[in-house]
């Protein structure tokens, strides 16, 4: 549902009501019930839009993290197979565990752990494995971090979008009950 409608519609029934509140005094109370909404649902619609800005700023984090983790793994595997070129079962060793798999972010994560603990318990590491391990362990703390800020955003984003569109359909019974009450004071062809 596109709640600019109903922000504008309830927007118009206010200033009807304020229109015509001096010849129906009754009319006060619809008059505040619609200004609380739309206060509500303007306060709603900003929260969401902030929302969806964060996760996208999340996403945008995310995708960056995800670019420099698969950097420095791809850089560890070039080295490493440089380093151990003679020996294919340590090439096995560090190798990637899915070669031609896609990887989602949480994948990536998995797979840059995975080659950081290998170079943890090589019984004779290549005299660069600290610096490499130390790089790997960092990005994967930046990219699991991305992942969970994410995942937060979304939830936020997702609940903050629920409580707009919520908000939106109470504002659209609340209109029509209150252009019924209105036609009733006023008639029909004075509600435009």
């Amino acid at each position: 549902m596109d709640d600019f409608p109903v922000v504008e519609a309830t927007r118009g029934l206010v200033t009807l009501l304020e229109r015509h509140r001096a010849d129906f005094p009754q009319l006060g109370e619809e008059l505040e019930r619609h200004r609380r909404l739309s206060d509500t649902l303007a306060e709603r619609r900003e929260r969401s839009a902030q929302a969806l800005m964060a996760w996208r700023a999340a996403l945008a984090r995310r995708w960056g993290c995800e670019v420099a983790a698969q950097r420095i793994y791809a850089d560890a595997q070039r080295l490493l197979r440089r380093y151990y070129q003679d020996s294919p079962a340590h090439v096995r060793v560090v190798a990637p565990a899915h070669p031609d798999h896609v990887r989602t972010a949480d994948a990536l994560l998995q797979e840059v752990l995975r080659l950081a603990a290998t170079l943890e318990v090589l019984a004779l590491p290549p005299p660069f494995a600290a610096d490499l391990r130390a790089d790997l362990r960092a990005a994967a703390d930046d990219l699991a971090a991305a992942i969970e800020q994410t995942r937060r955003c979304e939830v936020e984003r997702r609940r903050l979008h629920t409580e707009e569109q919520m908000a939106a359909q109470m504002a659209l019974q609340a209109s029509e009950r209150s252009r019924r009450l209105l036609s009733q004071y006023v008639g029909e062809e004075d509600l435009r």
